[in-house]
C-alpha cells in the first residue's frame, strides 16, 4: 500500500490553515446532532406514553386516572433529564411504576370505578407509597455516585498500600539497590 507524499516544511501552510477551519467548522455543524437524537427519542417516549394512557382511558378510565396521579414524579423527571442516557428516567420510572402497580392490581380486582381510585388517593399511605418509592429512586440518581466514587477511592487505597508494602519487603530482602 502506498503511503500518501509528505509535504515539505515550509510549503503548504496556508493551504493547511484553510483546511483547518473548513474541518472545526464542519465539527461544530455535526454537534447539533447529538441533543437532536435524544430529543426525538424523548419524543418518541412521550408519544409513546400518551398513547399508552389514551387506550388505557379508553378501555380503564380508573386505572388510567390512577396511573396519572401515581405517575407525576415520573413526568417531572422526563422533563427534568436532559442527560444522554435519560439515567434520571430510568432510575425513577421502574420504581413509581412498582410502586403503584400493586394499587391497579387492586383496584382490578374489587371495584374498579373512579369512586375506589378516590378512596385511594384519600389515603395518606397510598401517597407514601407512591412518591416515597419514586423519591427513593430521586436520592438513588443523585446519591449512587457520589458512593460508587467513595468505594473506588478506598479500592485504589488500599492496593497503593498493599503495593507499597510490597515494595518495602521487596527493598527489605534484597536491599536498598532495588528501589534504583
Amino acid at each position: 500500500m502506498a503511503r500518501p507524499p509528505t509535504s515539505r516544511a515550509g510549503a503548504g501552510k496556508a493551504g493547511q490553515g484553510a483546511k483547518d477551519k473548513a474541518a472545526a467548522a464542519a465539527a461544530q455543524r455535526q454537534r447539533p446532532a447529538a441533543p437532536i437524537a435524544a430529543k426525538s427519542g424523548k419524543n418518541a417516549t412521550l408519544i409513546l406514553a400518551i398513547i399508552v394512557m389514551l387506550v388505557l382511558a379508553l378501555f380503564e378510565r380508573p386505572v388510567c386516572m390512577l396511573l396519572f396521579f401515581a405517575l407525576v414524579p415520573t413526568m417531572l423527571a422526563w422533563l427534568v433529564d436532559n442527560t444522554p442516557g435519560q439515567s434520571l428516567i430510568r432510575t425513577v420510572a421502574p420504581l413509581n411504576l412498582a410502586s403503584s402497580l400493586p394499587f391497579a392490581i387492586k383496584l382490578w380486582h374489587e371495584h374498579n370505578s373512579l369512586d375506589q381510585v378516590f378512596s385511594f388517593m384519600s389515603g395518606s399511605a397510598t401517597w407514601v407509597a407512591l412518591y416515597g418509592a419514586a423519591a427513593f429512586g430521586w436520592m438513588l440518581y443523585y446519591l449512587a455516585p457520589a458512593v460508587i466514587t467513595t468505594v473506588v477511592e478506598r479500592r485504589i487505597e488500599r492496593l497503593r498500600d498493599a503495593a507499597l508494602d510490597r515494595q518495602k519487603a521487596l527493598k527489605d530482602e534484597w536491599g536498598e539497590d532495588v528501589e534504583k
